[in-house]
């Protein structure tokens, strides 16, 4: 076997670390496929001998690909097709975070320790032993996945069942403007790595939710479950599918007497976002930019405007408009991976835990000054914070920083917040609610239908635990075009290129 014993013991390494899955059979097959002789004397035997380590190599680059967290090239190729190439400097910047020193350094030294040893002693005898070994670990590590399969089929169907209807307001009409503000790339755990989960902005919701799965890390799922909030959790093959027309939330919005405005900080044209949102119950095209307003570019150099002077501009033109209520869809994507400073051609060799935590201050500055606005304007106004997915801004052994393939659930675990804001509440001691069971945008979109039907701004039931325990409980499992993560029991299951359950090591999820 030779130096092709580097290949298995660094496979071990990774393994080890968690860095690399190990399935058994398949690098069993490589090592049997390696040590297999080709005869001296049979004809074309050079020939034979090159096509045997062309087909190794190939053979060992394709298993470990297989046993890498990451997606199967035909999806990853999927996913580019339908968000479009970044940037080249994006591009570099996830190369330079993907490469770590230390792993580097330690696979040099097996390499080494291998070139040595292969000169003194027969390496193939070790492979084996190892294979020995490693048979009861990864037979210990299999979990059952029928059990699983089925956890995750029982989940879905009940979830078909489950909608939210939106009931007239008691009194006949309205009382407020409803904001969603919809922010691309936040979590808890983001804000945990940035040193700012404890802000004060969060203080000031009447709702904090601090278990709310957006169960996706990409941007265009995320938008469409939000935009169909009003029915149960949907699997990721069925979300570009249409679904009845009482899934819809804008509109039910609409139905029940909001004017519904879409506002983006972008052109929306990345992944056919504003396309999206036209195809999932907001006809009316997004309110147009103000030029002056350009803030940052995105990770494909595309424009990306300032919250406050955007958001801004739209509450002075609702203002001056003759609609009685209204219903805003904002989102904005200042935080995304690779968003920079226009000019800048340097970001991508910039610190982004540095960059992220620049850009998310501007963000709260710049929605704490528009909430502001807001409480000065005497409006009712219900502010509901939500945010897309995380950034992935720590990573792990088994998805670097900006990977969001695996939606682990310290991807999709959100800050979501409720404010009313209105001359009954903005004076008001605060009378903060936390929220901490499992929930999902079902829960939201029943949140949101009860305020409809009977005010926050006319009565003070909201201030009771009474209230959260109506909120309609959602349990844990996250999709991507490649691959699932459910919760059963107080475990956690990763179904991905192989479609084999997995479990995930408990100190990725914590």
């Amino acid at each position: 076997m030779g130096l092709w014993s580097f290949y298995f013991f660094a496979k071990l390494f990774l393994f080890i670390q968690g860095v690399v899955k190990f399935d058994i059979l398949y690098n069993f097959g490589l090592a049997i496929f390696l040590i297999l002789p080709v005869p001296e004397k049979i004809r074309f035997r050079r020939v034979i001998f090159a096509l045997k380590i062309i087909t190794g190599v190939l053979l060992a680059v394709s298993i470990f690909w297989h046993d890498t967290w990451l997606p199967s090239p035909l999806d990853a190729a999927k996913e580019l097709k339908s968000q479009g190439i970044p940037s080249k400097e994006y591009i570099y910047s996830f190369l330079i975070r993907y490469y770590d020193q230390q792993t580097f350094i330690n696979l040099g030294i097996i390499f080494s320790a291998c070139w040595v040893a292969n000169k003194f002693l027969k390496l193939t005898t070790f492979v084996m032993i190892m294979f020995v070994a490693l048979i009861p670990i990864t037979i210990h590590a299999q979990p059952n996945e029928e059990e699983i399969s089925m956890n995750t089929e029982a989940f879905l169907d009940s979830e078909t069942s489950r909608v939210v209807r939106f009931k007239a307001p008691k009194g006949g009409k309205l009382d407020f403007d409803l904001l969603y503000l919809h922010v691309c790339s936040l979590s808890w755990d983001d804000m945990k790595d940035a040193g700012i989960e404890n802000d004060q902005f969060f203080v000031q919701f009447n709702f904090l939710f601090k278990n709310f799965n957006t169960a996706t890390t990409y941007s265009g799922p995320a938008l469409v479950r939000f935009l169909r909030s009003n029915c149960g959790q949907t699997s990721h093959s069925m979300i570009y599918k249409d679904q009845p027309a009482e899934c819809y939330l804008f509109p039910a919005l609409d139905w029940v007497g909001f004017s519904v405005f879409p506002v983006l900080n972008h052109d929306g044209n990345y992944g056919g976002f504003a396309k999206q949102i036209k195809q999932n119950g907001i006809p009316r095209a997004p309110m147009e930019l103000d030029q002056s307003a350009l803030y940052l570019n995105m990770f494909d150099n595309s424009p990306v405007y300032d919250d406050y002077m955007t958001l801004s501009k739209w509450w002075k033109m609702r203002l001056a408009s003759d609609k009685q209520y209204a219903a805003l869809y904002y989102n904005t994507v200042s935080l995304h991976e690779g968003s920079h400073k226009v000019g800048d051609k340097e970001w991508w060799k910039r610190d982004r835990k540095w960059l992220y935590k620049e850009f998310l201050a501007k963000l709260i500055v710049d929605l704490s000054k528009f909430i502001k606005d807001l409480e000065a304007s005497g409006r009712n106004v219900v502010v509901v914070f939500v945010p897309e997915h995380g950034m992935a801004l720590r990573g792990s052994a088994i998805q670097t920083a900006g990977l969001r393939d695996i939606p682990l659930p310290d991807i999709t675990n959100v800050p979501v917040g409720i404010k009313f804001i209105g001359p009954k509440f903005n004076n008001a001691p605060r009378k903060q609610k936390v929220v901490t069971k499992p929930v999902s945008y079902l829960g939201l979109s029943h949140v949101v239908a009860k305020l409809v039907e009977k005010s926050p701004f006319q009565t003070d039931d909201y201030t009771y635990n009474s209230f959260i325990d109506t909120i309609p409980q959602t349990d844990f499992m996250a999709e991507n075009e490649g691959g699932s993560v459910i919760k059963v029991g107080k475990k956690y299951y990763h179904s991905g290129k192989d479609k084999k359950w997995v479990e995930l090591p408990i100190n990725e999820i914590q």
